[in-house]
């Protein structure tokens, strides 16, 4: 179930043609960012990011590991897209369950009768990067060029990355989808253009039509974090601050009856149930030591209880020391990455206490809120890998974002410093003359 058929002649011919198509899209994308952001380096980094995850795409299916490694999910979503590839275009291509936004992709793409799997992993992978460029422009507003291609050249070699990008699954979308949504904020950050309500806008809703939760949760970030901004600039646009905190207000107002309904007992025991079941279903597989710790999500109180469990269990579980095959061993790498960034977050967030939203509220927003929504629904510590992935790419931006502050208040606290016994040495020899 779910391969893709094509004549290997336009199999072969579907791959190239892939691979010039999001070769061209990402370098007109570096260009076209870098047009009015002088400095704006991430060309190079880019390329190798691409280069990186071909050869990772050729790699693993050559070794025939791909199997093991991906899941079924793969199979699952391409056989819905090949069914949905079948059908005339029309109401059927819109985004509904089962047929997703990337179900839906997939399909339009098979529908061109010479894409196969390996050019539907090209086209996914440039769309992850596509979601990567974004999170670098808005970098770059944040702290500047020389953070921006940092950053750059960590994403290329993230290898949780490297592996998810490729993936015929929803994680390229999802990526696109944070992209989006961080440059929106920075827009509405720094001058409350409201243009980026409307890029935020097309962010969330990317992800909520691939995977409706985590988009719902980033869409709650993106309004909370409108809110901070109309805040911290009511002084300079006070008219159009005032404007977005009622239509902040407004929102909130219509949208908590939906956010009451969907915390209500009936959907939260859905939850629970299919918590126990992914769970329960790592260690049919033989995989027990992915199970996490059975919590109780039947309640509002019991979630709130629980999730600094669940936050834990994302964002450290499998301990490397837990790995039982080779597929694990894999993530690992990814996992050991993430527990560095982690530190590495904690560590410049601690110099930057006071000031830490100010500096990088539209990473931090996306971020927290995407790791509550994938600790709620975390069902076993394999889900987890792919989960933890997201989080690790906005917090290495973020990471980088804030290095670059500490350093600029450390340079700055130093100039201080040589003025003021600049100044001392003066007036010593102003006295003594």
């Amino acid at each position: 179930m779910g391969q893709v058929t094509v004549p290997a002649s336009d199999a072969g011919a579907g791959v190239v043609i892939a691979i010039l198509f999001v070769g061209v899209v990402l370098m007109f994308m570096v260009l076209r960012f870098g047009r009015n952001r002088p400095g704006f380096r991430i060309g190079q980094a880019i390329g190798v990011a691409f280069v990186i995850r071909l050869l990772a795409i050729v790699a693993i299916n050559a070794t025939g590991i791909g199997a093991s490694l991906r899941g079924g999910d793969e199979n699952l979503f391409l056989y819905l897209a090949q069914q949905l590839a079948a059908q005339p275009i029309n109401t059927h291509y819109l985004p509904h369950s089962p047929d997703q936004l990337h179900v839906v992709l997939f399909a339009l793409q098979i529908k061109l009768g010479f894409i196969n799997a390996t050019a539907l992993r090209v086209t996914q992978t440039g769309i992850a990067l596509l979601g990567f460029i974004f999170m670098l422009a808005a970098t770059y507003d944040l702290a500047g060029p020389k953070t921006t291609t940092l950053a750059a050249w960590v994403l290329a070699f993230e290898p949780s990355s490297i592996f998810f990008n490729t993936e015929i699954h929803k994680e390229a979308l999802m990526e696109l989808g944070a992209g989006l949504a961080v440059f929106g904020g920075v827009w509405l950050w720094k001058r409350l253009d409201i243009r980026g309500i409307l890029i935020c806008t097309l962010g969330c809703a990317i992800c909520i039509f691939t995977r409706s939760y985590a988009g719902w949760f980033l869409a709650c970030g993106c309004v909370l974090m409108l809110l901070h901004a109309s805040l911290r600039n009511m002084a300079r646009s006070r008219g159009a601050a005032v404007i977005l905190v009622y239509a902040v207000v407004i929102v909130a107002a219509i949208a908590a009856p939906t956010v009451l309904s969907a915390t209500s007992g009936s959907n939260l025991r859905q939850l629970q149930r299919s918590s126990a079941q992914n769970s329960s279903g790592a260690g049919q597989e033989g995989h027990s030591n992915l199970a996490l710790e059975k919590v109780d999500l039947s309640s509002r109180s019991a979630v709130i209880t629980s999730l600094p469990t669940k936050i834990r269990e994302l964002l450290l579980q499998p301990y490397p020391w837990q790995v039982s095959d080779s597929a694990q061993l894999f993530g690992s790498i990814g996992t050991l990455v993430a527990y560095l960034v982690l530190l590495l977050l904690i560590r410049y967030a601690w110099l930057s206490r006071g000031h830490i939203f100010e500096r990088a509220g539209p990473l931090l927003y996306p971020l927290l809120f995407s790791m509550l929504a994938y600790s709620v629904t975390v069902g076993n510590a394999g889900t987890g890998f792919r989960y933890r992935s997201h989080l690790v790419t906005l917090a290495i931006c973020a990471v980088a974002v804030l290095r670059a502050r500490v350093r600029e208040q450390r340079a700055e606290a130093v100039a201080d410093d040589v003025e003021q016994q600049d100044l001392n040495h003066h007036e010593m020899h102003v006295l003594t003359a």
